[in-house]
Parts: C-alpha cells; structure tokens; sequence
C-alpha cells in the first residue's frame, strides 16, 4: 500500500518536473525569437534595408544566389519541412503568389528551408504542400540574417531591398505579400 502512495507522489512531482521544464523551454525559445526579431530588418513598412546575400542548393544540387533575382521582385517563403502550418500554407502560397504572378518576368518565388532538413525531408515537404517553385536547402543561416524564422514570408523588390518582412503565419501573410508584390512590380 505504501509503495502505490510513493508511486503516485514520484508520478505527481515527475508531472509538476515535466510542466516547469516545457514552460522554461518555453520562455528560452520566445527570448531566442525576440533576439531574431529585434535587428535592422523591416518586419514591415519602414525605410528598405539592402537583402543579405545568400547562396544556397536547391533539390536539384543547383547553387542559388539572391544575385540570380537581380532586377526582379523575390518572394521568399521560409518553411521548416516537418512543419504543419507551413505544409498547410502551401496551396495558398502557390496560388496566390507563385500561379497568380508566374508569368511576370519580374517575379520570382523560392521556398528556404529554414530546418536544414536533408533533400528527401525537403522534397517530401514540396509533395506534402503542393508547392511547385523551387525549394532551397540548408537556410537557418540565411533565416537568421533576414531575422525570421519558419513559417514566414519575405518579399524583396527589383532593388534588393527588403518590402516585407512578415511577422505572422505564413497563411496569416500571404494577402500582405500580395499587396507589396503587386506595389513592387509596378515600380
């Protein structure tokens, strides 16, 4: 009988042990997030910031550099390739952006995988979602220098300055990313 007591205190204290743990990890993530976030980089509006550069493989193997969208109006759609809310925005993002604008010489679209995910955990995100535009590999580092993370969009316009630099989901962004996509292409 004592020991189903101790038991149940052990499993208690166990529970109270887990929800403390979750809860700093919790706190550690949103500070590391607050730490992204607070840089030189437009969330949205403001005075344009210059792109970093980058260069980065896409599934194919194919090196892709923001210097390969010169004069064009990029949208970049950060993603972690397990992530749920980002598969989801997928449809959205291919329709509304990558159908809607792809035959504008002036546009260009690109997925990062801000997970760095190898190639088969990459190209079963592109299954998943939908997505037809090119996906790039290995993009946390890239994702820090725009300060974001996944399940973002990024719009750049003809300049290589950065328009957009969305703060919500994806799918919550993407009527945003529209409006300065179609502002920038006007331009």
């Amino acid at each position: 009988m004592k020991t189903k007591g101790i038991f149940r205190i052990l499993k208690s204290l166990m529970g109270v042990g887990l929800l403390v743990v979750m809860l700093v990890s919790c706190s550690e993530s949103d500070t590391v997030m607050d730490e992204m976030m607070d840089n030189d980089v437009p969330q949205m509006g403001g005075d344009a910031v210059s792109a970093p550069s980058f260069s980065l493989k896409d599934l194919g193997g194919n090196e892709v550099m923001l210097a390969d969208f010169d004069k064009k109006v990029l949208v970049m759609f950060f993603f972690g390739n397990g992530c749920p809310a980002c598969k989801a925005a997928g449809p959205s993002i291919q329709s509304k952006l990558a159908d809607a604008f792809v035959s504008n010489a002036n546009f260009s679209i690109v997925g990062l995988d801000q997970w760095d995910g190898n190639e088969a955990a990459v190209q079963s995100f592109k299954n998943t979602s939908g997505v037809k535009f090119p996906l790039l590999l290995k993009a946390s580092a890239t994702a820090r220098s725009y300060g974001t993370t996944f399940d973002r969009i990024v719009v750049i316009d003809k300049e290589g300055n950065i328009r957009f630099n969305g703060t919500r989901s994806a799918a919550s962004d993407v009527d945003a990313a529209v409006a300065v996509v179609k502002e920038y292409l006007d331009k």
